[in-house]
């Protein structure tokens, strides 16, 4: 009796779960203090579950193939080439694509004179704690300011401000992880009441029953049979007065593992707006599969035309310091799903024209500049002419 007392009022007394409501109500609370959003949602983070999530889908928007379109300019194209060069937008893109977890990203463009150029050496991300929007100033719309030193980062040659927004106007963004935040706290709670579970409920339960004539006898009987009982090692034995039986109670806890899958599966379609192709559903129709691919293709080309509005502001930028008056190209991030290579192959056997610079895009190789330029795979040798092959086939028929 004294042991389930004291399971009891060790399970009771943690109000976790019970004012888990609060904290999801309480939301408003810390959203709006900076420094409190960023604590909480790198906390977040450090959930493997969490950070799996938010790092698959940056990559997917990383591994999309940019280009710039070609104008009339030789040397402005000559220029852009160089921009694609050493991976320069990766760098860019890989900060600015944390505005999908936190809601905005923003960095300063270094820029050195190198070779006749203006180029970007390097991009230096701004904490968001150290950026403010006060209402006192007169500026563009979503324009932060850096706090310590009174600057307003109204240069979009010298920074870059990113969002994940919706729509909302809300000049910090729409934080992907806000929306995950209140099953990732139930899911931390169920974790923690999981923990204190197996460590009470992982050892078999032993119950004595017995009879007694009063309540005071019980009380007493109970308190030495469970002081005996608790001395009780592996392998030990022993005899007891007036027990009737004695039980070896098994408890349960599959229900908290349930609570952690709930969890994760809301984690996950709070990230990736699906959660079948991230393991984390078990079941599931091909159908269904291929309804939840698509939805967080759609997601991720989302992220993608977002991030290229901003990458742009990059071009323009390297125009306006190195052809001042001339039009910046146009910068693409390529999200089209293309066909498989199967197909591609099938589509060429039965006679369907198919564009070769959209297979070098497939491939991100450039084309070849001329024939001496091109390395084709030879073809098999038979050891003798075309017409001695031609010869050696019919004869084969």
């Amino acid at each position: 009796m004294a042991r389930t007392n004291s399971v009891t009022s060790r399970v009771i007394d943690l109000n976790g779960f019970r004012s888990i409501a609060n904290y999801v109500s309480d939301t408003q609370d810390w959203i709006n203090s900076v420094q409190e959003r960023e604590n909480i949602f790198e906390e977040m983070r450090d959930d493997a579950r969490v950070e799996s999530l938010v790092v698959d889908r940056k990559n997917k928007v990383l591994q999309m193939y940019g280009s710039i379109t070609e104008g009339e300019n030789k040397k402005i194209n000559e220029a852009c080439e160089h921009l694609l060069t050493f991976n320069t937008f990766y760098k860019l893109n890989n900060i600015l694509l944390n505005a999908v977890p936190y809601g905005l990203a923003a960095c300063e463009i270094v820029w050195e004179f190198l070779g006749g150029w203006y180029v970007p050496v390097d991009f230096v991300p701004i904490p968001r704690t150290a950026l403010s929007f006060p209402q006192h100033f007169e500026r563009e719309w979503g324009v932060p300011v850096l706090t310590s030193q009174n600057i307003v980062l109204s240069d979009r040659r010298k920074f870059i401000i990113h969002r994940n927004d919706d729509g909302e106007l809300n000049v910090w963004g729409r934080p992907a992880l806000r929306s995950a935040y209140a099953f990732w706290k139930f899911k931390q709670l169920g974790v923690k009441f999981w923990a204190m579970a197996a460590e009470l409920c992982g050892v078999p339960s032993i119950l004595a029953i017995f009879e007694t004539k009063s309540e005071e006898e019980a009380k007493t009987r109970a308190q030495n049979l469970t002081q005996a009982l608790q001395n009780w090692e592996s392998g030990s034995s022993g005899a007891f007065g007036n027990v009737k039986d004695i039980k070896v109670v098994s408890s349960q806890i599959n229900d908290f593992n349930k609570i952690v899958e709930l969890c994760d599966t809301e984690i996950a379609y709070a990230i990736t707006g699906q959660a079948l192709t991230t393991n984390t559903a078990q079941y599931g129709t091909h159908a269904q599969g291929e309804t939840h691919v698509q939805t967080y293709d759609n997601l991720v080309k989302g992220d993608a035309y977002k991030l290229q509005l901003s990458d742009q502001q990059l071009v323009n930028a390297f125009i306006e310091l190195n052809f001042p008056g001339e039009l910046a190209p146009q910068y693409d991030i390529d999200s089209t799903d293309f066909a498989p290579w199967e197909v591609i192959r099938d589509a060429i056997d039965r006679g369907v024209p198919v564009s070769l610079k959209a297979l070098y895009n497939k491939i991100h190789l450039p084309e070849p500049v001329d024939e001496k330029d091109s390395f084709v795979k030879a073809q098999p040798s038979f050891g003798f002419s075309d017409k001695g092959k031609d010869d050696f086939f019919q004869n084969r028929q």
